[in-house]
């Protein structure tokens, strides 16, 4: 059995539409969830760095597990605690993390972006496409 091209494209076509609509709805909101508690997470500990100094840093990762808050937070939370000892610079380290956390997300969200735009321009061309044969 074999495909016609035009049968093929609209296949294809149909493959991306989902790729897209499953990228954007559903594992870019999962990935922009993780990263943005992670980005949360580090910049909260960096303002407590700030402002209090490594004692602050000490107490705020005390009372994470307190709060409970999001299980991810104190996931992080207990993590970040058995690395913070071999830490030479921990203000370095957290803007680090908030740095790369935020460029992270922020790449994510463009990507998905990108995949809604995509998604309209197929259904614009597929709508276009039916109105055309409509009037032929």
């Amino acid at each position: 059995m074999r495909f016609s091209k035009s049968r093929v494209i609209k296949i294809a076509v149909m493959l991306v539409f989902l790729c897209c609509v499953l990228f954007a709805n559903f594992i870019a909101v999962r990935m922009m969830l993780h990263y943005g508690v992670e980005a949360y997470f580090y910049d909260k500990l960096l303002v407590a760095y700030t402002i209090g100094g490594a004692k602050g840093l000490k107490m705020e990762l005390e009372m994470i597990p307190l709060s409970d808050k999001s299980p991810a937070e104190s996931m992080l939370a207990r993590d970040f605690t058995a690395k913070l000892a071999a830490l030479t610079d921990p203000e370095a380290f957290l803007k680090d993390k908030v740095k790369q956390a935020k460029k992270t997300l922020n790449f994510i969200r463009n990507l998905r972006s990108a995949a809604i735009v995509l998604m309209l321009i197929i259904f614009g061309w597929q709508v276009l496409k039916k109105y055309l044969n409509i009037w032929k």
